[in-house]
């Protein structure tokens, strides 16, 4: 080798030095930068040149890339802790809200005002005449039907904040769709198509890699890298993005038999995603699992609440009674049978009869009829001409009213009371009823009981003073309710609270360890992806010690140059 080529090796060492020197303090120039992974400049030995049989010396060094140091598995874990972490975010987050608006083991919760009800029709039972007590006693409904209303309400705004959450969880993921797939087309440009899972473009692996850890807390991805450079990202085995192209995200809202239902698609071909974790998946969980059941149980329970007290107060009689009835509830088809699907009845009737009394006021007579329910075979319009012709009953009209409900009329100087409904017609009718509304949303006190507290049934056999239905409505308290599968309205009621006790208590674990799980693969990559301050500066001295000895090398040759070239 002659004095060219050392001085070849000379400045190979010092362009490589050179090229690493700068590696070193871009490294440490970004050592802050979210997002940035520590590059790391590989150097190899150039290949030696042959100088005689079987020898050969160096002809320098040369720079075979720039990588950056990442450790693709551990990226995949961490990309998942934060899904997860996600998830488990907003998990607790709307779990805790729906506790919180219950708001149970309080002085202001259901459970104390439905004892504070109960409690109140008790006090009516030992005063029956006092007219003090009656309005307690409607004051205390009225209280409980606003506190489900409210209740349901705040239920309402729950979903609602879901359904805004995903829509704008949706449209950003989108959003990153796009990017990741321009970045993709970037990338593979850049590096010629032969990027491989390395590549050359690192600010753009690194800018694609920084929206991959963004879109992973929306949604639980799978990054697939292909041979150009580019990653396709799929949500369990559909896909997203397939190189440079995106194929969108959308958030479907439409009606189904629970009412609004709502599906994240891909926005190509409609594909519904099963996404199981990500704040989107924790936000359909949510609405599907928690909310929306929560809302249904609650209109349950006051459904029932509201039967099971009309039922006890329709079989008996205030202190006052009526000269005409429209019952509050409206079917949709009168001529349908009453307990089939087609009548729209919300409650079910039992096969049996109640019994219809005319009272006169003036002299204290009534006339008592019994008035049969076959429900598999009576329509509203049936049980209606059972009361006008079947029976005749006299002084007394039934009709069915313009929106489908059951209307009774005494005649002048008539009035109408009702005992012993075994079929649970009347309350299913909405006839003589303590509440109003069949679930949360419209459950509320009677308008005529508030005008007229006199009409309040405490009695229960027309004992003047008597307290028969102020006693049954004390035991509904704790009795059995077939709906429930023979569990009490309060019982029910705890049921769902402590259910969600629980469940809010594990999301909250489940949240604490997911954090823990998703910190401690952030050090790890860090270990291998950050940049330590105290390493740089020890390969940059290192580095410029060898461009001190390369350019000293080379001074070297040159002078070795010049002492030939003058003896020349």
């Amino acid at each position: 080798m002659g004095l060219n080529g050392a001085l070849q090796i000379g400045r190979s060492a010092i362009l490589t030095s050179q090229a690493a020197i700068s590696v070193a303090g871009n490294n440490m120039a970004n050592a802050a930068t979210p997002g940035y992974h520590r590059q790391v400049a590989s150097l190899a030995p150039s290949r030696p040149e042959a100088i005689g049989r079987n020898q050969f010396v160096g002809t320098g060094v040369s720079l075979v890339s720039v990588n950056r140091a990442i450790d693709f598995a551990l990226q995949s874990r961490l990309r998942d802790a934060i899904s997860d972490e996600n998830a488990a975010t907003i998990d607790e987050r709307f779990l805790t809200a729906v506790e919180t608006v219950q708001n149970e083991l309080s002085s202001d919760d259901l459970s104390s005002r439905l004892s504070a009800f109960f409690n109140a029709f008790s006090e009516l039972a030992n005063n029956p005449l006092d007219d003090a007590v009656r309005t307690v006693v409607l004051q205390q409904g009225v209280s409980v039907a606003d506190h489900v209303n409210l209740i349901r309400d705040e239920y309402t705004t729950l979903r609602n904040e879901v359904d805004r959450s995903l829509g704008t969880s949706v449209e950003r993921v989108d959003g990153l769709l796009d990017e990741i797939a321009t970045i993709n087309s970037q990338i593979a440009a850049a590096e010629g198509g032969q990027g491989g899972t390395t590549g050359g473009a690192n600010s753009l692996r690194d800018r694609r890699d920084q929206l991959i850890d963004e879109l992973s807390g929306f949604l639980e991805v799978t990054t697939i890298d292909q041979p150009n450079g580019a990653v396709d990202i799929l949500v369990g085995s559909i896909p997203l993005v397939l190189a440079g192209e995106s194929r969108g995200l959308e958030l479907r809202t439409e009606s189904g038999p629970n009412g609004r239902e709502v599906t994240v698609r891909v926005g190509a071909d409609g594909s519904i995603l099963d996404i199981r974790s990500g704040s989107i998946g924790a936000l359909v969980r949510q609405r599907a699992d928690t909310i929306d059941p929560a809302i249904s149980a609650l209109d349950d329970f006051a459904g029932q609440l509201a039967f099971e007290v009309n039922r006890v107060h329709s079989q008996g009689q205030g202190s006052s009674l009526r000269t005409s009835f429209t019952g509050s509830i409206q079917l949709d088809d009168p001529t349908a049978n009453l307990g089939g699907s087609y009548a729209g009845l919300p409650y079910s009737i039992k096969n049996g009869s109640f019994q219809l009394h005319v009272v006169d006021p003036a002299s204290g007579n009534r006339s008592t009829h019994q008035v049969t329910v076959d429900p598999q075979n009576d329509s509203l319009q049936d049980l209606v001409d059972r009361i006008n012709v079947d029976l005749g009953i006299p002084d007394v009209t039934a009709s069915v009213g313009p929106d489908g409900q059951f209307v009774l009329q005494a005649a002048t100087g008539r009035e109408i009371a009702f005992s012993d409904d075994t079929s649970g017609a009347l309350a299913a009718l909405g006839i003589n009823g303590f509440f109003t509304g069949t679930d949360a949303t419209d459950l509320a006190v009677d308008q005529a009981l508030l005008d007229d507290p006199a009409l309040l049934s405490t009695s229960d056999d027309f004992t003047p003073g008597g307290n028969g239905a102020a006693l049954a409505m004390v035991a509904l308290e704790d009795a059995g309710v077939d709906a429930f599968g023979g569990r009490s309205l309060r019982e029910e009621w705890q049921a769902s609270v402590n259910e969600l006790a629980v469940r809010t208590s594990a999301a909250r674990t489940s949240l604490e360890s997911s954090r823990l799980v998703r910190s401690s693969l952030e050090a790890q990559s860090q270990g291998v992806s950050g940049v330590s301050l105290d390493e740089e500066a020890i390969d940059l001295m290192s580095l410029q010690r060898q461009f001190q000895a390369a350019a000293r090398f080379i001074t070297v040759i040159d002078e070795a140059m010049q002492v030939l070239l003058s003896i020349a």
